[in-house]
């Protein structure tokens, strides 16, 4: 490893970190940069362990940061679990199939191993296969009532059983197409002749909103719902929703290994450090708890993205969904618990982030009603109200409402992160009011 001093003393930590128990190590990889991810588990001698114990979320997110040509250890250790769900993620965009994306990842498994490419044919759904492939190859059939040599002439080159003939249709992409051709013909003929057969008919249009019903179906139980559905998270919610009736139910994803939970550690690094929300996180003792939280955090920002209509297969926007839902249950939190950090780690433990989500959007949505009320009450309308005001309040009655950082000295805009934002525009507004209300003596 890059630090270890030499490869033999390298080799010794490696062999040490194996004989710790599977908790141990898992606590060392959760700590982990993607980085060393990818360091780690290309030179263990049983990666397994520590992969199927990590979340499909956190695997996507790791492979994402380095980007999947620069995370080979990791890609080739994927489960047929973890390996399809970033597969639904990344090779749609907003519900449409991407060709590219699946070149991509093509390309990438096929630099790897046979074996990884059987295991992609076996995990991904047959339609989203025949989509992939016609996207990369065009099928002819050999007339069996003619001569062979005599069809030579202006059939494809390529063939591995003198009936099916492939012409590619990107130079760059032959090699990998062939690779996943003979890969499919030796693990099985009956279905390479199946899939060639349809190939070659032509794919019926019904082929990719089938592969986009099971997308669907898998995403849903990874907080991915239909659009519709995604908006009630800006649903407003009255203060007296919250509970501090003892601790929510703790929620797990099934695992592969019976008894341990999925790591799901990278919500947790996107959200501010210093925020009330994350420093009572800090304070829950409990696994049980954190996992749960985790949890709910990665999912709930994945519903943010579909609402908001981001890109799902993109680390900066997670990063940034991520940062949307810590500032909003950081503002819920400040309103129930002031600086309160026993009260704070309580409403935590009692409360669903989505529930503690919506309650600090809907403080937001109440400040925006009364820069509505301002804005309609004052003659010219927002543009008129002066700087910084126009812009502070221009961003806040925006469909999707932010904080116009940028005019009060900060680099950029940005979500709103903690109950001092919002004083800050009622200060504004309020200063507003008193000038529009004075009158001389």
């Amino acid at each position: 490893m890059k630090h270890s001093g030499s490869t033999k003393e390298a080799l010794r930590v490696v062999e040490r970190f194996e004989t710790l128990p599977v908790e141990s190590r898992l606590d060392i990889f959760k700590k982990l940069s993607a980085e060393a991810r990818e360091e780690l588990i290309g030179v263990l001698s049983r990666p397994g362990e520590i992969v199927r114990r990590i979340s499909e979320e956190e695997m996507f997110f790791t492979i994402k940061q380095l980007g999947e040509t620069n995370a080979p250890s990791l890609v080739r250790a994927t489960t047929g679990r973890q390996l399809r769900y970033i597969l639904d993620v990344d090779l749609w965009r907003k519900d449409m199939f991407d060709p590219r994306a699946a070149h991509r990842w093509m390309k990438v498994i096929a630099g790897l191993s046979r074996e990884k490419v059987l295991q992609l044919v076996q995990v991904i759904d047959r339609e989203l296969l025949a989509i992939t492939l016609d996207s990369v190859i065009r099928v002819q059939v050999a007339d069996p009532e003619r001569d062979l040599l005599e069809q030579m002439d202006v059939l494809p080159q390529f063939t591995l059983d003198h009936l099916f003939f492939v012409d590619f249709r990107s130079p760059d992409m032959e090699d990998t197409a062939k690779a996943f051709l003979e890969t499919i013909f030796e693990w099985s003929p009956e279905f390479y002749f199946g899939l060639m057969e349809e190939l070659a008919r032509g794919i019926p249009s019904e082929n990719e909103e089938m592969a986009l019903k099971w997308r669907r179906a898998r995403l849903a139980d990874h907080g991915f719902p239909e659009f519709d559905e995604a908006l009630d998270i800006y649903r407003y919610l009255p203060q007296n929703m919250l509970s501090v009736a003892g601790p929510a139910a703790p929620v797990y994803d099934a695992d592969e290994v019976i008894g341990t939970r999925p790591i799901t550690e990278y919500p947790l690094k996107a959200i501010d450090a210093e925020s009330l929300f994350m420093q009572s996180l800090k304070r829950i003792d409990d696994p049980a708890h954190k996992d749960r939280l985790s949890i709910e955090l990665a999912h709930l920002a994945n519903k943010v993205i579909i609402a908001d209509g981001r890109e799902a297969g993109s680390v900066d926007e997670i990063q940034r969904a991520l940062r949307k839902v810590g500032g909003h249950i950081n503002i819920a939190i400040e309103e129930s618990c002031g600086f309160d950090l026993t009260e704070a780690t309580e409403l935590l433990e009692s409360n669903h982030m989505e529930i503690l989500f919506r309650r600090g959007f809907s403080l937001i949505l109440d400040l925006r009603k009364e820069a509505q009320r301002l804005i309609r009450s004052h003659e010219g309308g927002v543009e008129n109200l002066g700087h910084p005001l126009a812009e502070l309040l221009k961003a806040l009655i925006h469909k999707r409402p932010f904080f116009a950082a940028h005019v009060l000295g900060e680099r950029e805009n940005r979500e709103f992160e903690s109950l001092d934002d919002l004083r800050t525009i009622r200060d504004h507004m309020n200063k507003a009011y008193s000038e529009e209300n004075w009158e001389p003596i």
